[in-house]
């Protein structure tokens, strides 16, 4: 595909659920990328694996929007790879969680 200098643009979705955040690529996969909590403060993330985190976010959605603009493809790609497909365990229970759908370049170095 010589010349092909169009990047490839992947959709996500980020999802709250029980303490955690889930990630769904476009093949239906889930995977675990992190935790979050809810105090009189608001609310705070940490993601595992580059230990990206916030905190004092007013709302579930404030919370999403934070974590995708610290997500960038190769970190996202990279926890799809190593870590396990959740998919059957969490499946239709992420119906009524907060989700924000995102999509990231390829190419890019930053989103």
């Amino acid at each position: 595909m010589a010349g092909n200098t169009k990047q490839d643009r992947m959709p996500y979705f980020i999802y709250l659920y029980e303490q955690r955040i889930l990630a769904q690529n476009i093949d239906g996969h889930i995977i675990d990328i992190g935790g979050y909590d809810t105090q009189e403060r608001g609310i705070s993330w940490l993601l595992d694996g580059n230990k990206e985190h916030g905190e004092g976010l007013a709302s579930e959605q404030d919370a999403l929007d934070n974590i995708a603009g610290n997500i960038d493809f190769l970190f996202l790609d990279g926890q799809f790879t190593s870590l396990p497909d959740l998919s059957a365990d969490y499946g239709d229970r992420l119906e009524t969680a907060s989700a924000k759908q995102i999509v990231l370049n390829e190419l890019s170095d930053n989103g």
